[in-house]
């Protein structure tokens, strides 16, 4: 009976840790593709600061976010990941900078189960709910020549 419990553990544990190895999206990118075309995935992708002065193609825009602790380092490992899989050769970068929203209230109380919604006065008042995030946005290119 232990053996049995034992090997079913085993088992999920190998399935989940697969699962989430082989998962393969990459966590917070976002490609809008500006053709009707797919690419393959490329070896190597180039990040510029500044331009490119051989003729390209844009293939669309690409966007990394990260927490504020991420350095910039791993932003642009991401996003140079993210860029090779949707078959860019480059990345022009457009823009990096810090997003503030609200995700919610602190201290609301919600008592609406099954009838007219219930009003409470609290001390101190609510506060905001804010969550800061980093991000990186550019151009995915391919070079024509």
């Amino acid at each position: 009976m232990t053996m049995a419990v034992m090997r079913w553990t085993i088992l999920c544990v190998g399935v989940l840790v697969w699962g989430c190895v082989s998962n393969g999206t990459l966590r917070d990118f976002t490609f809008t593709s500006s053709t009707d075309e797919t690419f393959p995935p490329v070896q190597e992708v180039e990040l510029y600061a500044n331009g490119v002065d051989r003729p390209h193609q844009v293939i669309g825009e690409v966007r990394v976010q990260g927490y504020p602790e991420e350095s910039q380092e791993s932003l642009e490992a991401r996003l140079l990941e993210g860029a090779r899989e949707v078959g860019a050769e480059g990345v022009i970068v457009v823009e990096r900078g810090t997003t503030v929203s609200e995700t919610g209230r602190a201290g609301i109380r919600n008592d609406n189960v099954g009838g007219a919604a219930k009003d409470y006065r609290l001390y101190p008042p609510p506060q905001g709910i804010e969550v800061k995030r980093t991000y990186i946005s550019g151009r995915a290119i391919r070079f024509t020549e």
